[in-house]
């Protein structure tokens, strides 16, 4: 690191460039994940901008961990899918710890709520209704990265860290599990 001379000033050395090798990858890698993540992250929020805000949040997760020189033995979309959930979950937590508050004590930062506020809200809750249905976690995880994240077989089975076939046979009784609670719902109210 730089040193602070006596008149003030603090020179600091600028962080190493990348290799073009690694500069690269991380190009086709934000080329890859940024769309798909965009698609994914608007579906559950509903809220284009904060997908857009979410998905420039995880390319700068991805480009920090492409400077520390990391790895990655999974693809890119599997990282950059984990660190999307927690980014959503994180930002619906703080959203409901702003709307129990009185309206007169609104943080400053806050944002003005979208179009339907409780629309991400009822998406999530809608997603927690159909991992109870379906009542085993590795099955609705499964469930959820391929109908919400829309990440292929393979991906999947590398986040999960299961054969291919495994997650073929996890969604298929995943499925079938959703369908038979959703079918279920239909015939109480008749």
């Amino acid at each position: 690191m730089g040193q602070r001379s006596g008149d003030g000033n603090c020179s600091v050395d600028p962080p190493p460039r990348l290799s073009e090798d690694r500069e690269e990858e991380l190009k086709a890698a934000l080329r890859t994940i940024e769309p798909r993540l965009i698609a994914s992250v608007t579906r559950i929020t509903h809220d284009y901008h904060l997908a857009q805000d979410i998905t420039q949040e995880v390319c700068l997760a991805v480009f920090h961990e492409f400077r520390k020189g990391t790895k990655f033995a999974k693809p890119v979309i599997v990282f950059a899918t984990v660190v999307a959930r927690n980014k959503i979950y994180s930002h619906y937590r703080r959203r409901h710890a702003c709307l129990e508050r009185p309206y007169g004590e609104l943080p400053e930062d806050a944002r003005p709520l979208g179009v339907d506020p409780a629309a991400g809200l009822e998406y999530l809750e809608l997603l927690e209704s159909v991992k109870a249905a379906i009542a085993n976690n590795r099955q609705a995880a499964v469930w959820e990265l391929k109908h919400v994240w829309r990440l292929k077989g393979t991906e999947i089975a590398e986040l999960l860290e299961i054969s291919s076939a495994t997650v073929s046979r996890e969604l298929a009784e995943a499925e079938a599990k959703a369908k038979l609670q959703q079918g279920d719902e239909e015939a109480e109210p008749a």
